[in-house]
Parts: structure tokens; C-alpha cells; sequence
């Protein structure tokens, strides 16, 4: 696990392809159902990115970053300049009008599991990201960089919470250890119970 602190604007950029490329199965649109273009998605992931490197939160496979995952524990508050970044990509993406949209869109669904395990007030990580590069999928690296969050709860005596876009992200996660805890309109959650 390497702790990532600087990458690359072709690394960053390779993120943004990696999730924005994504082949959904028919009839499921992800997060493109809320921007005009993949293009969108690539520029939204690529400011998430930015975003989790001014918060200290992103993790990668090696040196090579073939993979990466980025989590934060819940006690942990994110930094205001990477709450500035985000929210200056969301903007940017999809504009004020496509962000109250997304909202109401998936407020219509409920309550989030996210949201439900906060209320309870008990600890978890919480896994905002994770991307493997294009030429690495498919080697084993998914279950690599999910490891490294899966490690940090198993330090942290916590669960590890993942919400998902797409039912065959899900079912890799189930694959790789996770459990499927509940499902919005959009956006699917799933718990690693690591005690």
C-alpha cells in the first residue's frame, strides 16, 4: 500500500478515464445520468481525485499505482480545501441546476445506508473511490486496493461501507468480500463487517 501524496495529471487523467469508460449493463446509466457526457464524468472523477489528494485520502497498489482506492474514516472531517475542490468540480460538470437535480434524485430513494450508520453514531470507513488503470484490470488489482481499506477497518475494529452505480460493480464487490446491505434508486450499498 503506498499512501498517495502527488500524482501525475496523466495519472489523474487515467482515473477519470477508467471510471468514466465503464460499460454499464442495459438500461443502467450510473453517475452519467446526471451529466451530459463521459467527458463530464471523466472531468467530475478527475476533480474527485484532486479533492482526496488535498484530503490525504487516497491509496494506491505500489509505487506503480496500478490501482487506487480512496477512504476516510468517519471521525475523521474532511478538509475544507477539499470540500472547496469537489464542489468546484460538481459545479463545473454539471452546473447548479444538474446538482439540485441529483440531489432530489437521490433523496427520492431515501435514506442512505451511509447516512443511517452515521446516525448511529458508530465508526466506519467509508470508500468514496475505487479505480483500477486500464492496463492493470482484470490482474487481480481490485481485490488488491480493496485489501488496503479492508485493512484499515480491521485496524480501526469498523466496518468498511461502499455505495456503488451498477450491478456488475456490485457483484464484483460481493465477489471480493463485501455484503449487500441495502439499495437506493441510483446507488447500491454494500458493508464489509471486519470485527
Amino acid at each position: 500500500m503506498v499512501k498517495v501524496t502527488t500524482l501525475s495529471e496523466k495519472d489523474i487523467e487515467a482515473i477519470g478515464e477508467a471510471f468514466a469508460d465503464y460499460a454499464y449493463a442495459d438500461g443502467e446509466k450510473g453517475m452519467a445520468l446526471f451529466y451530459k457526457s463521459c467527458d463530464d464524468v471523466k472531468e467530475y472523477i478527475c476533480g474527485y481525485v484532486r479533492a482526496m489528494l488535498a484530503a490525504g485520502c487516497l491509496y494506491s497498489t505500489s509505487e506503480k499505482h496500478e490501482a487506487f482506492i480512496a477512504y476516510r474514516y468517519s471521525k475523521d472531517n474532511l478538509p475544507l480545501s477539499a470540500g472547496m475542490i469537489l464542489m468546484k468540480y460538481i459545479f463545473k460538470t454539471m452546473g447548479f441546476g444538474g446538482a439540485v437535480r441529483m440531489v432530489k434524485y437521490i433523496s427520492k430513494g431515501g435514506e442512505s445506508y451511509e447516512t443511517a450508520v452515521k446516525k448511529s453514531k458508530k465508526p466506519y470507513i467509508f470508500v468514496g473511490l475505487v479505480a483500477v488503470k486500464k492496463e492493470y484490470q482484470g490482474q487481480g488489482y481490485m481485490r488488491k486496493v480493496l485489501d488496503i481499506a479492508f485493512e484499515e477497518g480491521r485496524k480501526r475494529g469498523c466496518p468498511v461501507l461502499l455505495e456503488t452505480d451498477a450491478v456488475l460493480k456490485r457483484d464484483k464487490y460481493v465477489h471480493l468480500g463485501m455484503e449487500m446491505c441495502g439499495q437506493e434508486s441510483l446507488m447500491t450499498a454494500l458493508i464489509c463487517m471486519i470485527w
